[in-house]
């Protein structure tokens, strides 16, 4: 791919070209009569890239799904695997789809493919299927009808997994790696093991070459999306952290992060149907072609979203009397303070990982986890005409299933077509693995996605939902507490909420400034009573009227709560009072502003000089 190419990519928000890529030169309606449809699907992603305890092994595993099965990067994807005569369909998300002439390149095709997966991260494994397809055979006729055929094909494929997909090293364990627990083969030099001085951290081979990555990756992500950047106090070096303990700590106070997963709502349906009406009937594979650029731009929005957190995190930024940067805000949980190793740059405390393209995981201070869920949401559902910018992925998104479906949801009074997401967050304390952390913010984000299910079939208009938790436990027994809650009388709690419902409930709760707010002042008040005697009372199902007129005998004045309050919104509030800051993102950086979006391969780095 030229440099002229990758300049005209920049400008028109879109990283796949009209005529689509091939070794032989195949137009995009030139796919052969007869051929055989591959797919690759890599399966278990997620809990790939989130097995480790530190931000970089995930930047790196994540950016390792993306380049395996990069067919457009001749330098660290598989583009030198793409044999003539073979059109490429999709090259994302862990997932590809290609065209190839005959069943014995398919053949060679899917074993070269495979052995660099199994060579560079063994412990992803792929899902293959074939379909055959042309006239005169027993499959399909055309390659749409084999495009159609290709996910029952692949979950076909993903029952039938055997223990021969296990990796089996053929040595045995004499030092194990201290991320996976397979066996080590180097050393990381950069880490010590278990805390001992001068003992290096021993790995796999598969986890040194995906930290490598990482870096890589993670300084090109420092660059761009902090490209510009501004501060509350002025200029200021910044970065993204590799650690999970330079999220934010403070001396004293048990230290949290949070885990923030934000998934595409329906986005199978959306590709699906988009494939349909987008495509020609006249022209094969055009409906495929279609929906890949598609997907493109919904990487963009979810790169784009990525980038617009961390840079209103960043304009929140201010340096204290002293001289330390600290994030103030309104709320209990007093101001964040940064990891800062003069001269170095001062870290921010946040990490957006991109997985997959579509999905955005964000690990950070837990304090400013439902401020910066707020914050995207009213990033999605900023009206994309008041936006204007073509190069901002919101618009470019909004125009093209606009064109397509014509009209959008109402968001706020205004009508868009970007889709809306469903939020999983779950808080956990530093140090502890980033897995269970990634599967409860998992586990809250499917119940979310339940709920709007629920909420859809029932009539109402499609809105983003949001559910949370802060109890640090095995995944099942926290979805049975929030399905026992959910299900009591009075419900005690109100989760998942809607994306109004959420801001409804901060502007209800935890406001400084709404009445009889737990926060009303900027500081729990009541905070004691609240906890030790109020909450037991609620979360027992007791009618609370008797303790609410002995409260106000002892105070002398009516007990002041929030208006209209519930007593599972009450309980809600009660649980994150204390891990809630607003350190106002939507004052810092307007969520209505444009956002020209530059390459938009899932987070990938630039092209050029920052690719190294």
């Amino acid at each position: 791919m030229t440099p002229q190419t990758r300049d005209e990519e920049l400008d028109t928000v879109t990283s796949v070209p009209e005529q689509q890529r091939s070794s032989g030169g195949a137009a995009a309606g030139g796919l052969p009569s007869g051929g055989v449809v591959v797919g690759v699907d890599l399966r278990g992603i997620q809990a790939y890239v989130f097995s480790g305890r530190r931000i970089l092994d995930a930047v790196g595993r994540a950016a390792l799904v993306a380049e395996l099965t990069d067919t457009s990067d001749t330098e660290h994807g598989i583009a030198d695997l793409v044999p003539t005569g073979c059109v490429v369909l999709r090259d994302a998300g862990g997932a590809l789809t290609a065209v190839l002439p005959d069943r014995d390149a398919a053949v060679e095709f899917t074993a070269r493919c495979t052995r660099r997966l199994r060579e560079r991260a063994g412990d992803l494994t792929p899902v293959v299927a074939h379909v055959p397809y042309g006239p005169g055979g027993d499959g399909p006729a055309g390659v749409d009808e084999a495009l159609a055929e290709l996910p029952a094909r692949l979950r076909e494929a993903r029952r039938g997994m055997s223990v021969l997909h296990t990796p089996a090293h053929g040595y045995g364990i004499t030092a194990v790696c201290s991320v996976g627990g397979g066996p080590a083969e180097v050393v990381d030099p950069s880490r010590v093991q278990d805390g001992r001085a001068g003992v290096h951290e021993r790995v796999s081979a598969d986890v040194a070459r995906a930290r490598g990555i990482g870096r890589r990756w993670h300084r090109a992500h420092s660059a761009t999306w902090l490209a510009g950047a501004a501060t509350a106090s002025g200029p200021l070096p910044l970065e993204l952290p590799m650690e999970l303990d330079r999220l934010g700590r403070d001396h004293g106070d048990l230290s949290r992060i949070a885990v923030v997963h934000m998934d595409v709502n329906g986005l199978g349906a959306i590709l699906g149907d988009y494939r349909e009406r987008a495509g020609d009937p006249a022209v094969p594979g055009s409906g495929a072609l279609a929906q890949r650029r598609l997907s493109t731009r919904i990487a963009g929005l979810t790169e784009g979203l990525a980038r617009v957190l961390v840079r209103a995190v960043a304009a929140a930024v201010h340096v204290g009397p002293e001289g330390r940067p600290v994030i103030p805000g309104t709320g209990a949980a007093a101001p964040v303070s940064l990891y800062h190793d003069p001269p170095g740059p001062v870290q921010l405390p946040l990490r957006p990982v991109v997985v997959a393209g579509d999905d955005l995981t964000v690990l950070c201070d837990a304090r400013l986890a439902l401020s910066l869920v707020r914050h995207a949401l009213d990033w999605l559902d900023a009206d994309p005409e008041d936006i204007g910018d073509p190069r901002d992925p919101r618009v470019a998104l909004h125009r093209a299933l606009a064109a397509v479906h014509g009209g959008g949801r109402s968001a706020v009074g205004r009508t868009t077509s970007v889709p809306t997401v469903g939020v999983g967050v779950a808080v956990q304390p530093v140090g502890s693995p980033l897995s269970l952390g990634h599967d409860l913010c998992e586990a809250m984000c499917r119940i979310a996605k339940q709920h709007r299910t629920g909420l859809l079939e029932a009539g109402a208009a499609d809105d983003h939902v949001v559910a949370w938790t802060t109890r640090f436990d095995g995944v099942e027994r926290v979805r049975r507490r929030l399905e026992a809650a959910r299900g009591g009388d009075p419900p005690r709690t109100c989760l998942p909420l809607t994306g109004a419902g959420l801001t409804d409930f901060l502007g209800r709760y935890l406001s400084a400034t709404a009445p009889g707010s737990l926060l009303a002042g900027g500081a729990t008040r009541n905070r004691a009573w609240l906890v030790s005697t109020l909450a037991p009372l609620l979360e027992a199902g007791a009618d609370p009227e008797p303790e609410l007129a002995r409260r106000a005998r002892v105070t002398g004045a009516p007990v002041d709560l929030p208006r209209g309050w519930t007593p599972g919104g009450l309980l809600d509030a009660v649980g994150v009072m204390d891990l809630y800051l607003d350190p106002g993102l939507a004052s810092a950086l307007d969520p209505r502003l444009p956002q020209p979006q530059g390459d938009t391969r899932a987070g990938a780095p630039p092209a050029g000089g920052a690719r190294v």
